[in-house]
């Protein structure tokens, strides 16, 4: 499992532009989306639920997961609210 620390140096190394922290609140439920951008996340703090086209996927405290830009999705939570690192990455 990755640091934060480990993390945003992965991030910078990869091109990401922007470094995002996003709070989402206990039993979160976001409406389907699309971004222009590219997202690399890492879960901080709770329970992150990334909902894509091909189904669900839990994320605990230090795990990874990539977002494509242009990809359909989700973001929910647990009763457990969630704290994200988001590494933003241009499209083009």
């Amino acid at each position: 499992m990755m640091t934060e620390d480990e993390f945003r140096k992965l991030l910078a190394e990869q091109g990401y532009e922007e470094i995002r922290e996003n709070k989402y609140p206990p039993g979160s439920d976001g409406e389907p989306h699309t971004h222009e951008f590219s997202a690399s996340l890492m879960v901080l703090e709770g329970e992150f639920i990334l909902v894509r086209e091909d189904g669900s996927e839990t994320f605990l405290v230090g795990q990874t997961c990539d977002v494509p830009a242009g990809t359909v999705h989700t973001e929910r939570t647990t009763q457990l609210g969630a704290r994200v690192l988001a590494g933003i990455k241009s499209a083009n």
